[in-house]
């Protein structure tokens, strides 16, 4: 559906007002007057206006061709997304801990992936050699598969999760807290023990995040400030062009696709962004492993030296 109504509907113009208004522009180039129901043919899309009228048309109402024939705008897909994230996120909180129960509910974001199992796993699932926990990760994939909003809810919040939890995982600053608690004469043993186990993998950092991202989504009370709380997260923090340079997403837009269709391309968008993180966050927790090892094979090749150098001072003593 073009928007041409909408548009005129916007600046409070009458249909007689736009035929007047283009009449005199086309005037002006000697071309032909332009009727009040020419344009209400427009509107209800039973004519269609030439290229030129359609260029015309966009530089009479401010905007690009694209958009007045029906085009999806930046603006209207981040506004989609507030609206699903609104709608669903109680409810992806709730299932977080039904999961893993009170205080682990973020572990959710990285147990559950839309992509986990196939629909014909279903009968696999009904059986009593499955572990529980597999049950419940095909109860929520299934949940979240029929119901397009909610699964882009979850996956925009597990994006952020990954987001965070990849940016956090091995920094300076992490390496630098492991060295501190390393060397801590004030604690414990165990407690060292403790801090060390949970900072070595520091999953807990994308919960941060989320908290932060949800808590700053929610202070704006319109969907429009919520929008452009998105537009801001994905201009300054996504490398993972969600909305810029996709070429999925932008086709998408120019063919004027469902709210349905454009909800599922989104999904899909940000599912391999969170592959993306995912590898990346192997791939540092990987190069620390190695890192670590070749200091353990330093440190083994020094305790090695220094035997045999006391055997052979023994060696010579006697």
């Amino acid at each position: 559906m073009n928007r041409i109504k909408q548009l005129r509907k916007e600046k409070g113009l009458t249909l007689q007002q736009v035929a007047d208004d283009l009449t005199a522009a086309l005037t002006k180039q000697g071309e032909r007057h332009i009727a009040k129901s020419t344009v209400l043919r427009w509107e209800n899309e039973k004519n269609s206006p030439t290229a030129e009228m359609w260029g015309l048309l966009a530089d009479y109402f401010g905007v690009s061709v694209d958009y007045l024939q029906g085009a999806w705008s930046r603006k209207e897909v981040l506004e989609l997304m507030s609206s699903s994230l609104l709608d669903n996120y109680e409810r992806i909180f709730e299932m977080a801990k039904e999961y893993e129960g009170e205080g682990n509910e973020f572990d959710f974001f990285q147990s559950i992936d839309l992509n986990l199992w196939s629909n014909e796993d279903a009968n696999v699932f009904a059986g009593d050699d499955v572990e529980e926990i597999e049950k419940k990760q095909w109860f929520y994939v299934k949940e979240m598969r029929s119901n397009y909003s909610e699964s882009l809810s979850f996956d925009l919040l597990r994006f952020v999760y990954f987001q965070g939890y990849c940016r956090n995982l091995y920094t300076k600053e992490h390496l630098e807290d492991i060295k501190a608690t390393s060397e801590s004469t004030t604690l414990s043993d165990g407690e060292k023990a403790y801090r060390l186990d949970i900072k070595g993998y520091p999953e807990t950092k994308g919960y941060e995040h989320v908290e932060s991202f949800i808590n700053g989504f929610l202070k704006f009370t319109d969907n429009e400030g919520r929008a452009s709380f998105l537009d801001y997260f994905f201009s300054e923090f996504d490398s993972n062009d969600i909305l810029e340079n996709n070429v999925v997403i932008e086709k998408m837009m120019q063919e004027k696709v469902s709210s349905e269709t454009m909800t599922l391309a989104l999904v899909s968008t940000l599912e391999k962004a969170i592959l993306n993180f995912d590898a990346i966050a192997r791939g540092r927790q990987y190069r620390y492993i190695s890192k670590k090892y070749r200091e353990l094979q330093i440190a083994c090749y020094g305790l090695l030296k220094e035997n045999d150098r006391l055997k052979a001072e023994l060696t010579s003593k006697r």
